[in-house]
């Protein structure tokens, strides 16, 4: 199947992927760390009097808030894959905190969670620095993604907890200057995101989103619209194109785009994620 795809295709989807289990993974250290050791869990002391986290872990985590603190709200909203498998894998924790959520995907305990998600990193690396992946690669990518979240969705499920925003979300924005956008943690605002420098009319402008690939596409519609007036011709498409006319002057431009799920209710009131890109366009020079 994978044969009949375009490397540049397949490779966005793997990226979009092994995202896809950041993202559910630090949801589950999060809770798990903070339900055991408070809020502060990343500077925790243990019983004998040790950090419970390695200093380089902590080193990162701190550099990371200070460099982008509206970015990153929480800890693990800084950790990537590696950090992660430091998280779940760790004997003491798993045993203590994880297990609960890894039996599904691991029933053989924490080494074999911690064969399966190791192999990621290699991919992830060569996804990150622009580097050719093979068929093989792009398999394990996907499965042991899916693998990973479906049993993190079986365990929220099983505790009655797939009931609160069990939605799909958009992990990711890139748009045609190479800027990467990231929504805020849960736990913080909307995802707004001011563009930077100012347009001028004539200037153009496109941006890709990415959403949770654990939902599958006919599960969610996406709705663009530019000062709340619907663009009809990128409906259900996860990227926008626009070039700049005297009909969006001014210091304040919104292009938004909407995800709506096919169920009945909505996270928000009409929709379940939202992204919202703020614009001053200029008027052209006299």
């Amino acid at each position: 199947m994978f044969h009949s795809v375009s490397q540049e295709e397949l490779r966005a989807y793997c990226r979009n992927c092994i995202e896809s289990f950041e993202t559910w993974a630090r949801r589950l250290i999060h809770e798990r760390m903070v339900e055991k050791y408070g809020d502060n869990y990343v500077d925790a002391i243990s019983d004998s009097g040790e950090h419970i986290i390695k200093k380089e872990i902590r080193d990162h985590i701190h550099q990371m808030i200070e460099k982008e603190p509206s970015r990153f709200s929480r800890a693990t909203d800084t950790l990537f894959a590696e950090h992660i498998i430091y998280f779940l894998c760790n004997p003491k924790w798993y045993k203590e905190l994880f297990k609960p959520a890894m039996d599904y995907a691991y029933p053989q305990g924490c080494e074999e969670a911690r064969i399966y998600l190791t192999r990621l990193i290699p991919i992830r690396n060569a996804l990150s620095h622009a580097n050719p992946i093979s068929i093989r690669q792009a398999e394990q990518a996907i499965c042991y993604t899916h693998d990973f979240i479906d049993g993190i969705k079986q365990f929220y499920k099983d505790r009655g907890e797939d009931r609160m925003w069990n939605v799909p979300k958009i992990i990711r924005a890139t748009d045609s200057r190479g800027k990467e956008m990231f929504p805020p943690s849960e736990t913080t605002s909307q995802f707004n995101v001011i563009i930077q420098p100012e347009y001028e009319v004539g200037d153009s402008y496109s941006v890709q989103i990415e959403v949770d690939s654990s939902f599958p596409p006919d599960s969610y519609s996406i709705r663009w619209s530019i000062r709340g007036k619907e663009i009809t011709e990128y409906k259900n498409q996860k990227h926008f194109s626009i070039t700049f006319s005297t009909a969006e002057i001014g210091q304040v431009l919104i292009v938004n785009c909407k995800l709506i799920t096919t169920r009945e209710w909505h996270r928000y009131y009409d929709c379940d994620d939202e992204m919202n890109l703020l614009f001053t366009v200029l008027p052209p020079t006299l």
